[in-house]
């Protein structure tokens, strides 16, 4: 049985998808510094989501820079 993963003291205006596409950029930058800094696991509980999601953006991050964490626009 998988574990079941509840966001506890979340303001429904903090939440990620309310966020325009530079604050996500923001946030996800602010999201890969944090887990450099202080690891994965502190980080994915800071930012209130799972740790492969951290992973991701970090590996993001490491293979492009900052440039990988902007959204492209979809034409």
């Amino acid at each position: 049985m998988p574990t079941e993963f509840i966001l506890y003291n979340v303001d429904e205006k903090d939440l990620y998808k309310n966020k325009s596409k530079e604050e996500k950029e923001t946030m996800l930058y602010d999201m890969v510094q944090n887990a450099l800094e202080i690891g994965i696991k502190p980080t994915a509980r800071m930012f209130n989501t799972y740790p492969a999601t951290v992973r991701k953006w970090v590996n993001k991050y490491k293979e492009g820079g900052k440039e990988a964490l902007k959204f492209k626009n979809k034409s």
